[in-house]
């Protein structure tokens, strides 16, 4: 996937994991946003069973503390602690295995340089290709071309 964390992200996101590792929970995305005023570090969070509001309040509280000692953003922020939610964000390799057969929307830009979005099953990952099928063709995209890929929730199934 294309690479283009923040400095903060970099710096804290290590701690952070290890944090939520070591009361239950999985890291699902780190993100920085924002300018001097008005910056926000949003915490994407899940573990078995899903993540609920009281989930989310345990973990700010924690974090919270967490980024007090490491002191890792100059000027005031705003931190947002979520669940993935229904269209839970694909960011490492293993979410493309751990996800195969479950459908998913990925962005990316072809070897063209055009962008592209398409939607299908994730059938996994593959040599650093994540292999899509589609009803029209089975799409092999690089790892290092994607941009962006979420689960779709199929709301005729409930999945």
């Amino acid at each position: 996937m294309r690479d283009s964390q923040h400095p903060v992200v970099e710096r804290i996101e290590p701690e952070i994991e290890q944090m939520l590792r070591n009361y239950g929970y999985e890291l699902v995305e780190v993100k920085f946003t924002g300018r001097r005023r008005g910056q926000t570090l949003t915490v994407i969070i899940d573990k078995p069973g899903g993540v609920d509001s009281n989930d989310c309040q345990y973990v700010a509280q924690r974090l919270s503390l967490l980024l007090d000692i490491i002191d890792p953003i100059e000027s005031s922020y705003n931190l947002i602690v979520s669940s993935p939610g229904l269209d839970r964000p694909l960011v490492k390799r293993e979410d493309f295995e751990r996800f195969a057969h479950k459908r998913v929307r990925i962005k990316y830009v072809e070897k063209t340089g055009q962008r592209r979005t398409v939607e299908g099953e994730l059938e996994g990952l593959h040599e650093e290709q994540v292999v899509l099928e589609t009803p029209a063709e089975q799409i092999c995209i690089a790892w290092e071309d994607i941009e962006a890929a979420n689960l779709v929730y199929n709301w005729e199934e409930g999945t």
